[in-house]
């Protein structure tokens, strides 16, 4: 906007004056940028920011976050009500009324952008490449010199692109798998949801990920060997005209990494580069009928959400009712023991009612992790019992 006005006002062809009524701004403003511009060129037309760079009055983080511990602890008090508490901690500054009013809508807002940001946006790019990933765990390799491998490919559901692909030692699979996804996420970004592989058991990875704002499907994924029949034919089909290639893919696998299982490899980068061949061969010059036979590559397009520098911390509404997971993953609801697994250790999760009155939801942020159900934990002898996650 502001390049194209100087641009008019340096041109000349019409009064200041109409120049500045055309952009619907005053004649004082008008030469604010005019003399930015002249002054520093291009530079000078960057709006700057009006926040002030001290805050002398603002309400330290300490406080705010008291604040919200109190309301969700104590939903019927008022903000008058929470400031009195706060003085008779001795907890200085102690903010006003009005401003833990404000504390707490704000902290009601930030809960409803997440909320609409979980619904509404993936429910929109649930057909558009993205929405979801899907990561499958490939039989294991033999490589001279490192033993067995896990070659790991990971799959863009609506495209059938194969966003990456690794191999995954014997030795410290969870470390080196989160690294790997990491590494995809930060090229390619973020998609709206991950499926792994059944049955729904959540690890360091998975909380990760929802953590970053990327839902987690479990759902049970092909695992059809390869016969040797099959290999037969895909040594086969090198040998074949054109024509005839696509009959003969008909009766193979349709996984487009089939070829790349069950083979000794006689070092570590020769299976990376036979995989990463794999990969290249389908993406781009493997059609499909399910895509109109075009290749995934024509279909496929980066995400633009980036992977934060920091994990967002979740937020909850002042009224939620939050609970802390212990180091043992167990966290306590109405004299109850819940034990959600160790990898939630040091995290609040939010328990919500359901319509039948015993029944609960469990969420970390938005994500529902399972359900509670008081009255089958009472006839239990068992000293915690587990979410119900069907």
């Amino acid at each position: 906007m502001w390049r194209e006005f100087v641009d008019f006002a340096e041109k000349g062809h019409e009064p200041f004056s109409a120049i500045c009524a055309r952009f619907g701004i005053s004649r004082k403003t008008g030469y604010k940028w005019l003399n930015r511009f002249r002054a520093e060129g291009e530079a000078g037309l960057v709006e700057l920011s009006r926040r002030p760079k001290t805050l002398p009055r603002k309400t330290p983080d300490a406080v705010e976050e008291l604040a919200i511990s109190l309301r969700a602890e104590n939903p019927n008090w008022s903000a008058a009500r929470i400031s009195a508490e706060i003085q008779a901690r001795g907890i200085a500054p102690v903010p006003a009324p009005s401003t833990i009013d404000l504390i707490l809508r704000r902290r009601r807002e930030v809960v409803a952008q997440q909320q609409a940001a979980a619904v509404v946006v993936s429910d929109a790019v649930r057909f558009e490449p993205n929405f979801r990933w899907t990561i499958r765990l490939l039989p294991e390799i033999r490589v001279a010199g490192s033993g067995t491998m896990t070659p790991v490919a990971v799959e863009d559901d609506v495209t059938r692109f194969i966003v990456g692909t690794f191999l995954l030692p014997a030795s410290r699979k969870d470390e080196n798998l989160r690294a790997g996804i990491e590494a995809m996420l930060r090229r390619h970004g973020m998609p709206w949801r991950m499926a792994l592989d059944a049955p729904r058991i959540h690890s360091v990875l998975t909380v990760w990920l929802m953590r970053l704002g990327i839902g987690v499907d479990f759902v049970p994924l092909p695992q059809a060997p390869v016969t040797q029949a099959q290999r037969d034919l895909l040594v086969r089909l090198s040998s074949l005209p054109a024509y005839q290639r696509a009959a003969v893919e008909r009766q193979v696998h349709p996984d487009p990494l089939a070829s790349f299982c069950g083979q000794r490899y006689e070092s570590e980068k020769h299976a990376l580069d036979a995989l990463e061949g794999a990969r290249t061969a389908h993406n781009f010059g493997r059609t499909q009928e399910s895509l109109q036979t075009r290749a995934p590559i024509s279909l496929y397009r980066p995400s633009p959400r980036h992977v934060p520098d920091e994990i967002p911390s979740i937020a909850y509404p002042p009224e939620a009712e939050v609970r802390l997971v212990s180091e043992k993953g167990i966290f306590s609801f109405q004299r109850k023991l819940i034990h959600v697994g160790r990898v939630f250790a040091g995290l609040e999760l939010e328990i919500k009612p359901l319509p039948t009155a015993s029944r609960h939801l469990v969420l970390l942020g938005t994500h529902v992790l399972g359900q509670i159900d008081l009255v089958a934990i009472g006839a239990s002898d068992t000293t915690s019992a587990p979410l119900e996650t069907a």
